[in-house]
């Protein structure tokens, strides 16, 4: 399995390369530690914010959101092992959390994929696994199964938790904006 760093410049590529095939794009973490990577995503980000790709094809298929692989890409963040959610809303995320690194690192990767594959940045063809499973009626909403990113600190702003599809796409939209 292919896992190779790259640049934002060298996703716009691969981006680019798979425009028409890819439709939706759903955002993870692994609950696992810091520098360890699956092959079940596209891309999997470090905690210095690092892109480790996968594939050279991001219209590859690949199983990382239940019913809902293809034409998908599938982003997460290594972090989370020993995170615990509770169903009043607090978020323990253990110790190894989400970084501010990879948060921003995937909202520019978020940014640079909707440009290139002409995508919008909203709930419709980003979302996190926790949106997802919500829908298809495993998520936080009822069995707390999948509930991958279902808050995130709001980092450098006030970092209270918020849903984090919003943070993510929040600060992809900056992003996009302000490049």
């Amino acid at each position: 399995m292919l896992m190779k760093r790259i640049t934002l410049n060298e996703l716009r590529q691969l981006a680019k390369a798979a425009n028409g095939k890819i439709n939706k794009i759903y955002l993870h973490w692994t609950a696992g530690n810091y520098h360890q990577f699956f092959g079940d995503y596209h891309l999997n980000i470090d905690n210095d914010g690092a892109i480790i790709a996968t594939t050279n094809d991001l219209a590859e298929y690949k199983a990382h959101t239940w019913h809902r692989n293809t034409g998908a890409i599938g982003i997460c963040m290594c972090c989370c092992c020993d995170a615990v959610a509770y169903a009043d809303g607090r978020v323990d995320f253990g110790n190894v959390p989400p970084t501010e690194m990879q948060i921003d690192s995937m909202a520019k990767v978020v940014a640079v994929l909707c440009e290139a594959l002409g995508l919008d940045i909203n709930a419709d063809a980003v979302m996190t696994h926790a949106e997802a499973a919500d829908l298809d009626d495993y998520g936080p909403a009822t069995t707390f199964e999948r509930w991958d990113l279902w808050k995130l600190p709001d980092l450098p702003g006030d970092g209270k938790l918020k849903p984090g599809g919003d943070v993510i796409r929040g600060k992809a939209i900056w992003w996009h904006n302000n490049w």
